[in-house]
């Protein structure tokens, strides 16, 4: 490894997309927290939807925040016709 601390070597890429998808997991939490117990309403659900959107956006539509981003989705999805 050696040389300047700047220099990049393999391991920086594989580590800045361990940080990338540690924040994506967070991104995708604190998006379920927030509305896991909401009643769902039309201004509550166009907000999901717009954050939703931003988080896709976020990590340029990769197809694992896309995933996960279902996962949350179908989860508020199925407490809402739960609650119905």
């Amino acid at each position: 490894m050696g040389g300047y601390p700047g220099d990049l070597h393999p391991g920086d890429g594989v580590m800045m997309a361990v940080r990338t998808a540690f924040q994506l997991f967070c991104d995708c939490w604190h998006l379920y927290r927030k509305y896991i117990l909401r009643t769902a309403n039309e201004e509550t659900l166009e907000q999901f939807k717009k954050e939703t959107e931003e988080i896709y956006t976020r990590y340029k539509q990769e197809p694992m925040a896309k995933e996960m981003l279902l996962a949350v989705i179908g989860e508020v999805e199925r407490k809402e016709e739960r609650n119905t």
